[in-house]
């Protein structure tokens, strides 16, 4: 940990922003530290009253023991002056100067996608939420959201549900877990992935930072896709984020006069992909076959004929019996006690009576 770049990062007052306008004159903190307050009154964007703080600080501050305060509590801090800072974020703008994390950084050689949504979010929306971060998980994807309720959670559950690696974005400190109905989620995404915030440690979560938590959400994916999302929605600003940064945007279609999909209709009449089909956006991004076959082969080994042909009539959208009498040609009595045998094989899901979704 760059304690210098700690201490310049947690001066009272200081900005990323104020932090770049230095760098432009200076090359690293340490040289920055050794600046007297003279000096730092010279520099753009420093008064005399950030000047003072950031002299006070010096005083006050051991760098050292505040260094190892926070590895002991399993909190690290990278900055832009070190290699392993996410060099996705550095091509955003406003790149925060640095990042708090628990857990581990995400490997910037996997390729990454954030996935974000309503937090009332339909049964539709958790289906297709969980199933797309599970595929990608699975083709060793990093899935990255906000780990706020709703798609959010669905997306991290999804990933661990294949044992991938995801990554929660907060708008707090990294030691607080917000919500707290996520604590559970919360602990076991730090067995597989990390926690990231550019706010300190015990940092409350307030409404002003959830926009800037955005920003660095779509800035360390490759692509953002959005499930649902209602017509003023947080989830319309981070995809706003990542079509400035030049990322691909992916959004659900759903009814016009569904409020949950007027968001990400909108966003698809604005230029955004329509993720249509899940198979379609993996091959888009050449992630189908890197497991799709092994999938595919584990449930040949598994289902029985029967079986087999009952679940390929499935998707993560809710399908009526009608339907899949219709389609599968069987008695009404023969396909409930298909479906009954795949439910408890735990490929298919019942959600709400006589519509039923894949599950794996």
């Amino acid at each position: 940990m760059n304690k210098y770049a700690l201490w310049l990062f947690l001066v009272d007052g200081i900005t990323s922003t104020r932090i770049h306008y230095l760098l432009k004159t200076f090359s690293c903190a340490q040289e920055i530290y050794s600046l007297s307050k003279e000096q730092l009154l010279k520099c753009e964007g420093i008064d005399e009253k950030l000047a003072e703080k950031m002299i006070e600080s010096k005083r006050s501050w051991d760098l050292e023991y505040e260094a190892e305060r926070l590895e002991e509590r399993g909190i690290f801090f990278i900055s832009e002056e070190e290699e392993e800072y996410p060099q996705r974020l550095l091509r955003i703008a406003n790149a925060p100067y640095g990042i708090f994390y628990k857990g581990s950084l995400p490997d910037p050689a996997k390729k990454a996608v954030s996935i974000v949504g309503a937090r009332g979010r339909s049964a539709y929306g958790k289906q297709v939420a969980e199933k797309i971060a599970k595929e990608l998980a699975l083709r060793n994807v990093n899935v990255i959201s906000g780990l706020a309720l709703g798609i959010d959670a669905d997306a991290h559950k999804g990933a661990l549900a294949a044992k991938g690696t995801t990554y929660g974005v907060l708008g707090c400190g990294v030691d607080i877990c917000y919500p707290n109905q996520n604590q559970y989620l919360y602990d076991e995404i730090l067995k597989n992935g990390g926690i990231l915030s550019e706010y300190p440690p015990k940092i409350s979560p307030k409404q002003y930072m959830f926009p800037a938590r955005n920003r660095i959400i779509a800035g360390l994916c490759d692509c953002l896709i959005v499930i649902e999302a209602r017509e003023k929605s947080g989830s319309l600003i981070t995809a706003d984020f990542a079509m400035e940064q030049g990322k691909d945007v992916f959004a659900l279609p759903g009814r016009i006069t569904d409020p949950l999909s007027a968001g990400t209709n909108r966003l698809i009449k604005q230029g955004a992909g329509v993720l249509y089909n899940i198979e379609d956006f993996l091959k888009e991004w050449d992630l189908f076959d890197a497991s799709s076959g092994l999938q595919m082969d584990f449930r040949k080994n598994v289902l029985e004929k029967d079986e087999l042909l009952v679940y390929s009539l499935l998707d993560f959208c809710p399908v009526g019996i009608g339907t899949l009498c219709d389609k599968s040609s069987l008695p009404i009595l023969t396909l409930f006690e298909i479906l009954e045998r795949l439910q408890q094989k735990g490929f298919v899901k019942e959600i709400i009576p006589n519509y039923f979704v894949q599950t794996v």
